[in-house]
């Protein structure tokens, strides 16, 4: 066999092999999968959904209201909509939201269970406040056992949902 061909196919493997690697580092780094368990963000992800999660925004990507990310929360991952950003102030009162004194009317807790809490709490500036789509199954920042979340919690926003 020719010397030529076969210095030939060990660089095309090799630039198939590295190809791969370096793909594989970059969605490894950049990029992961969860799972959504229960009912809080239905029907934008229903229970049992594998969402697809962008990584970059957890340190390089700013986050925005209405990004839906992915947290930590005692050890487990949960999936909620941002509302509040840091540094803003978050106030329930009679079923309305507000931020910074502002009304937020795309999000109604009137008709929810919750609608009787009112709170007003300050962001700090690592700390966002979550809420989740279907309000009488999730548990979110209006209840102390989940609070605000801090950016160090927050593994990525949810990129792409598979149904």
């Amino acid at each position: 066999m020719n010397t030529k061909l076969i210095f030939k196919i060990c660089q095309i493997v090799t630039g198939i092999a590295f190809s791969v690697a370096l793909a594989f580092i970059i969605i490894y780094t950049f990029f992961a999968v969860s799972l959504q368990q229960g009912f809080s963000m239905a029907p934008y992800i229903n229970n049992g959904n594998v969402v697809f999660v962008n990584r970059l925004y957890k340190n390089f990507l700013p986050l925005e209201r209405e990004d839906v990310i992915v947290f930590y929360l005692s050890g487990q991952e949960s999936i909620r909509r941002i509302c509040g950003l840091p540094g803003e102030t978050v106030s329930i009162s009679k079923g309305n939201l507000y931020i910074d004194d502002v009304l937020i009317d795309t999000i109604d807790l009137k008709n929810s269970l919750s609608s009787n809490i009112d709170q007003n709490v300050k962001l700090g500036d690592d700390e966002y406040y979550v809420l989740g789509d279907n309000l009488d199954s999730s548990n979110d920042s209006r209840f102390a056992d989940v609070g605000n979340i801090k950016r160090a919690n927050i593994k990525g926003k949810v990129w792409y949902v598979i149904r």
